[in-house]
């Protein structure tokens, strides 16, 4: 399922897509369906997702330390 273009739109992606020319876009498009095709763009999908989540929980840990830091 994918998203609406309101809600691309309110996410920010468009910001971010929209640094990129017509040939890059066609590219990133490309390797997006040549990923599909051979049946590796799931695996991909929840991959990046686990490493994303796992910075999170890096960063928060860090941050839980900082805050918790004894000041002298």
């Amino acid at each position: 399922m994918g998203m609406t273009i309101t809600e691309f739109r309110k996410s920010g992606w468009s910001k971010e897509f929209a640094q990129f020319d017509e040939a890059e876009l066609a590219t990133i498009l490309l390797c997006v369906k040549s990923l599909c095709e051979i049946g590796c763009w799931t695996e991909l999908v929840h991959y990046c997702v686990y490493r994303i989540e796992e910075s999170m929980d890096e960063t928060l840990l860090e941050e839980m330390d900082e805050d918790s830091a004894v000041v002298h």
